[in-house]
């Protein structure tokens, strides 16, 4: 029985699957009445309460619910897009100076101000034992192992401080994943609007489409297979990925061309996400890389949203962890 459990797949990833085939299904249906009813994808004459329950309202309520998502830190979500904010942040060996020393010698500093402490205050028995229970919790935060013990400790940002060249390996690692990704994402969507527009496809209608096609894509490539990840990132897996929560920018870039309350309304707050994602590494690189976040490593992942899609061996996993 025990075993079954392991193998089977876990809420979140049940969640997600059956989210893919709402936006699948949503999407079959727009290319539907793209053929047979193709005004039904206007977007000005079929959007807000005027519009009832139309494909475009359907489709803003849902991705607007999806970007709203990644504002909730209690929200049921993937860790991949999580791991921005401190609760998720669950410190490894190389934030108490890169080395098991370093961690023995920090242990051995709070012993010593327990010490003195003890010496000048303590005054009667219950005292001594409150002050030495608090530095027994104190020095054992530091070898606390357990992922759900790190996440509800009560980290001091003095105890988290990586080595600049950690840091630096941090962002070099970072910047090799996502620049590929940028400068892909621009060229790609670049050329299908300069194609469509070549043929005079370029409209409401068929940005509606390109849109679908992009929010189902990005559930696929949580689920079942990532070609982002594969070709140009070769990272883990979702856990571990670095554009996590870019897929609300990247499955809104086509309203661009759209505009108007929709589909700004809609990249504003997709930017919203963006912004604050990027704010976060810049801030705390650390809680983006597994390195110096426990909450990333294989061995600790609760989401298992890599159930169908294995995990990849990223190469910065062959990099030095000290």
């Amino acid at each position: 029985m025990a075993t079954r459990r392991e193998n089977s797949p876990t809420p979140l990833f049940i969640r997600y699957v059956w989210q893919l085939v709402l936006r699948a299904a949503l999407f079959v249906t727009g290319i539907v009445l793209f053929i047979v009813q193709p005004e039904q994808l206007d977007i000005t004459g079929h959007v807000g309460i005027e519009g009832g329950i139309s494909i475009a309202n359907i489709l803003f309520v849902l991705m607007l619910l999806d970007l709203i998502s990644k504002f909730r830190p209690r929200a049921n979500i993937s860790m991949g897009s999580k791991k921005q904010y401190p609760q998720f942040h669950a410190p490894t060996e190389a934030l108490f100076g890169g080395s098991t020393r370093s961690m023995r010698e920090r242990v051995r500093e709070l012993a010593s101000q327990g010490q003195q402490t003890l010496g000048a205050r303590v005054s009667n028995t219950r005292r001594a034992m409150q002050e030495t229970t608090e530095g027994i919790a104190e020095a054992g935060k530091q070898f606390a192992v357990d992922i759900d013990v790190l996440r509800m400790l009560p980290w001091s940002e003095d105890d988290l401080t990586a080595n600049e060249a950690l840091r630096h390996s941090i962002r070099q690692d970072r910047l090799r994943e996502i620049i590929p990704v940028l400068i892909f994402w621009i060229v790609w969507n670049v050329a299908i609007g300069l194609l469509l527009d070549r043929f005079g496809w370029l409209n409401e209608r068929t940005v509606l489409l390109w849109t679908m096609f992009y929010f189902v894509f990005d559930l696929s490539s949580v689920v079942l297979w990532c070609p982002i990840q594969l070709v140009l990132m070769r990272n883990r897996c979702c856990t571990t990925c670095q554009i996590f929560n870019w897929d609300g920018i990247m499955a809104t870039t086509p309203l661009f061309v759209v505009g108007g309350w929709y589909g700004w309304t809609l990249l504003s707050v997709a930017l919203l996400v963006l912004v604050r994602w990027e704010l976060a590494f810049i801030r705390h690189p650390e809680r983006f890389d597994e390195r110096t976040n426990a909450s990333l490593m294989c061995k600790n992942c609760k989401d298992k949203l890599c159930y169908i899609r294995k995990p990849f061996t990223p190469r910065k996993l062959s990099h030095s962890r000290s």
